[in-house]
């Protein structure tokens, strides 16, 4: 949903503000009801990773982040109170959770906020996660000598690894979700597939922490694997996501062990399986990355082999021809078999030929310039009513074909567009050209130049004539194409539009046709208005 106005851009940061608002309280509050340790410090703390996902993902200015951070106070302070925390405590730690949010955030504009490859992966977390997590950790003991509430260093070991954990786990899993990310994981026909891994996840967690079964831990380990190596980094944050609330909320997990050690062991435990998971992951997208670029530098192979098997299969067929009138010409001119009354005629048709063969030989430069990379365009100011009238000057009527005239409809001389002069002859002389060709030896020829309302200068160039069926519309930009229907033999390599299409949307600009079979076609080329 776009928003331009200020009133639009007024209600979209209330909307930002109000998802972080409760998104935060329900993750916060949610971590302290089911886990408080101590002073309201959770096992685990994703509320902060939430909030930090939730800025880079949707944040477009200061003013965006000054609200979402604002909306945190609030949020912490409601999930806190109910909570049971002491006033000054409540106030110290909600602040505290604004500050890490922030410290994140600096850190992410030196680094970048997009995930990380593989190897920088342990310096992204140190710096996004592990280091504002250290310092809010060292806010929150002071905080809690001030009020006199507790074993400072308890709590500030706790806050750390409480903070870094909900890091781990929510962090990769909500900068992973996007609709690019389901569409290319294939995620719509895959819902069978999804569930089956989701059910093992969840029957692993069940079995291992609900029934305290000990000795069965690394099937957690293995499900979270299962579900990474099947979608990326979303399975992993969803597993551990599952496997954190699971390993909270269980009385059995982690049994033998009491107190402070069995919080310890619990939360060692989820870092391995993070750390593992997300390292895993991360190497999985470097893998399908390089698959990927070799799978399109495979394809792009074959569509170059077989470009080139039809290039040299339709240059062979094409150059024969007016080689062949090149060369027998040339010898009864040389051997005098001709008369001098005939001579101009036959001289006439081995000048047509060549300049066919310097046609073909043209156009089949163009294509491997830019096969290469290296077709130049040098666009500047061209005012299209002289560009249209030297080109039409300039074309030889082929009376092979009936010659018909060219009639230029008025062009105002203000008109002009921002492209390459001799690029911009060459399509208007090819599609000219192709009216020639496929039109009937009748009508006569139209073209037309006038600005749009979108801030183009268009070239349009009419022809009665057999025109273009609906199911060969797919057919007429791409190379060597041929029109097979108006019941006559048309020469050429079909390369003309492919290469006019080329050049057009080079120029940023657009080409495109309607045709009514039997009746018109018409042609137009679309290129930006020049100031």
């Amino acid at each position: 949903m776009p928003f331009a106005s200020g009133g639009d851009l007024a209600l979209r940061r209330a909307y930002l503000a109000l998802a972080m608002a409760l998104g935060f309280f329900a993750l916060g509050y949610a971590a302290i009801l089911i886990s408080r340790h101590g002073q309201a410090i959770a096992a685990v703390w994703p509320a902060t990773a939430f909030a930090l996902c939730l800025v880079l993902r949707n944040a477009r200015s200061d003013a965006d982040i000054a609200w979402m951070l604002a909306a945190m106070l609030p949020a912490g302070l409601a999930a806190n109170a109910l909570g049971g925390s002491p006033l000054g405590l409540n106030i110290g730690y909600s602040l505290i959770n604004i500050l890490a949010v922030w410290l994140s955030l600096l850190a992410t504009n030196r680094l970048g906020w997009r995930y990380p490859r593989l190897g920088k992966m342990a310096r992204y977390v140190f710096w996004v996660g592990l280091v504002p997590s250290l310092l809010s950790g060292a806010a929150a003991a002071a905080v809690t000598i001030l009020c006199d509430a507790g074993d400072p260093w308890s709590n500030g070991v706790n806050w750390v690894v409480a903070d870094t954990l909900g890091f781990m786990a929510l962090f990769p899993f909500g900068m992973a979700v996007s609709s690019r990310k389901i569409a290319k994981l294939r995620l719509q026909r895959r819902v069978g597939e999804a569930l089956l891994v989701t059910g093992f996840v969840f029957a692993s967690v069940v079995l291992v922490f609900r029934l305290g079964a000990q000795a069965l831990q690394f099937m957690i380990l293995l499900s979270v694997f299962v579900a990474t190596v099947r979608f990326r980094l979303m399975g992993a944050g969803f597993a551990m996501l599952v496997t954190a609330t699971a390993a909270i909320i269980s009385p059995n997990a982690f049994a033998p062990f009491q107190g402070a050690t069995r919080l310890q062991m619990m939360q060692l435990f989820l870092a391995v399986c993070s750390l593992t998971s997300v390292r895993c992951a991360i190497i999985l997208n470097a893998r399908d990355v390089t698959n990927a670029v070799l799978e399109r530098r495979r394809r792009r192979a074959v569509r170059a082999s077989r470009f080139k098997s039809q290039l040299l299969a339709h240059v062979s067929h094409e150059v024969r021809t007016p080689l062949s009138a090149v060369i027998g010409f040339s010898g009864m001119l040389e051997t005098g078999a001709l008369s001098a009354e005939r001579a101009p005629e036959f001289a006439s048709i081995i000048v047509h030929n060549g300049e066919l063969l310097q046609r073909l030989h043209d156009d089949l430069l163009d294509l491997s310039r830019a096969e290469a990379g290296a077709l130049s365009i040098a666009p500047k100011r061209v005012k299209v009513s002289e560009t249209v009238f030297a080109c039409v000057g300039g074309i030889r009527l082929d009376t092979a074909l009936g010659g018909k005239h060219v009639v230029i409809d008025p062009i105002a001389d203000e008109l002009a567009v921002e492209a390459d002069p001799l690029r911009l002859s060459q399509i208007i002389n090819n599609l000219i050209a192709n009216a020639y060709k496929y039109g009937d030896n009748y009508s006569p020829i139209r073209v037309s130049a006038a600005a749009t309302q979108d801030g183009y200068g268009r070239i349009e160039i009419i022809n009665a004539g057999p025109g273009i069926p609906p199911e060969e519309r797919d057919n007429v930009f791409r190379p060597f194409s041929r029109a097979a229907n108006i019941g006559r033999s048309v020469p050429g390599a079909g390369l003309g539009l492919s290469i006019a299409k080329l050049l057009v949307e080079m120029q940023g600009g657009r080409i495109d046709f309607e045709s009514a079979p039997g009746r018109v076609t018409r042609f137009w080329v679309d290129l930006p208005l020049a100031a």
